[in-house]
């Protein structure tokens, strides 16, 4: 039985340092299900919700949208979702969906008007304890080999996984195809592993040393590129010397600056994908001439929904790959200390996590 009072990291002021507090534990209603969380892992988008220019509006908040929980309470409307009591669970970010709405029943619930965001507008999981919509929780399976990996590995699949997952499938990535992506951190590291599974040829693309060596290191890429003193159409040809004088079928941005984007387009293909993740901090110029001139096409991809978690799960527990997951065990009070290192640039160390219990 779950505790009246839980710890939980909050951010009481946009730009401040979280804090520490104990706070209710919630009670699951309608189709939501309490869990205990096992393990939280940090995003950079954390970093950018907690901004002053992050526009997290309903304070304090409990931040925190990736992680591996177990579900200890089934509110009313839970128990027909599928979903029991002891199950081992992730789940993406969007909560509340509708599920009646033209874009839930025929696009995806992520596209819902209605829905809510886990730690911007729905308490997140930096916390002991937590509330999941059980419409959109996946079930870990118990399948071989699953027992040796841990919760640390599973959490960033939730959301950095599944991205870099939505923007492949969309795509439609063939084998033996070149694949670049466009900042190798968190999100790019992951999606270099991805790739390399589906068959395709995986070029690195960075302005950082430490993270291009590190997939390097990892052995999913054919090969890497430092971009930061370069000119686009010196990174074409570098691309092109690299790929047996081929450049990119697609490219999967995983940087929000505009300096990640005009690589993208100037290495791609003509008919070639860019696949925008990345989100722009400012109004991003394109050469719109070339675009229309070589038939590029401009794909979005975001956090999908259930459906498309499950078959990211599936195809990371079958083909054994995980993100790369820092080898501290950080504790909730290091909240404040981990995103300072995410906010210096540390993420070739590895997906940083705290862990519960």
């Amino acid at each position: 039985m779950a505790p009246d009072m839980m710890k939980a990291a909050l951010c009481k002021e946009p730009g401040q340092p979280l804090v520490i507090e104990q706070v209710p534990v919630p009670t699951p209603t309608g189709r939501n299900v309490l869990v205990r969380v096992q393990v939280a892992s940090l995003c950079h988008s954390d970093l950018l919700i907690t901004s002053r220019k992050g526009g997290l509006t309903q304070l304090p908040q409990i931040i925190g949208h990736e992680a591996i929980s177990i579900v200890e309470a089934l509110g009313p409307d839970a128990g027909p979702l599928g979903i029991k009591l002891g199950d081992r669970i992730g789940a993406p970010l969007w909560q509340d969906m509708c599920l009646e709405c033209w874009e839930c029943k025929n696009i995806g619930p992520q596209y819902c008007a209605k829905m809510t965001i886990k730690g911007v507008n729905n308490a997140g999981y930096f916390a002991e304890y937590a509330l999941v919509d059980a419409a959109t929780a996946v079930v870990i399976p118990q399948i071989d080999g699953a027992g040796v990996v841990s919760p640390a590995q599973l959490s960033p699949i939730f959301c950095a996984g599944i991205t870099v997952w939505d923007a492949l499938e969309r795509a439609q990535i063939k084998p033996g195809e070149t694949v670049a992506i466009v900042g190798v951190g968190g999100l790019g590291e992951i999606a270099t592993k991805y790739a390399h599974a589906l068959g395709a040829r995986v070029l690195g693309l960075d302005v950082h040393d430490g993270q291009l060596e590190g997939v390097r290191d990892g052995g999913s890429v054919d090969g890497i590129l430092n971009t930061r003193e370069l000119q686009p159409q010196d990174i074409r040809a570098k691309v092109a010397a690299m790929n047996h004088g081929k450049v990119a079928d697609a490219v999967i941005v995983t940087s929000g600056s505009v300096a990640a984007y005009q690589t993208a387009i100037s290495i791609l293909r003509v008919d070639g994908r860019l696949m925008v993740v990345g989100i722009p901090h400012e109004p991003l110029p394109l050469d719109m001439g070339r675009v229309a001139l070589q038939s590029i096409r401009i794909i979005g991809a975001k956090v999908p929904g259930s459906l498309g978690a499950m078959r990211c799960l599936e195809f990371s527990l079958r083909k054994g790959i995980f993100p790369k997951i820092n080898p501290r065990k950080f504790q909730l009070e290091d909240i404040n200390e981990m995103m300072d290192l995410m906010k210096a640039g540390r993420v070739h160390e590895g997906r940083m996590t705290v862990q519960f219990f």
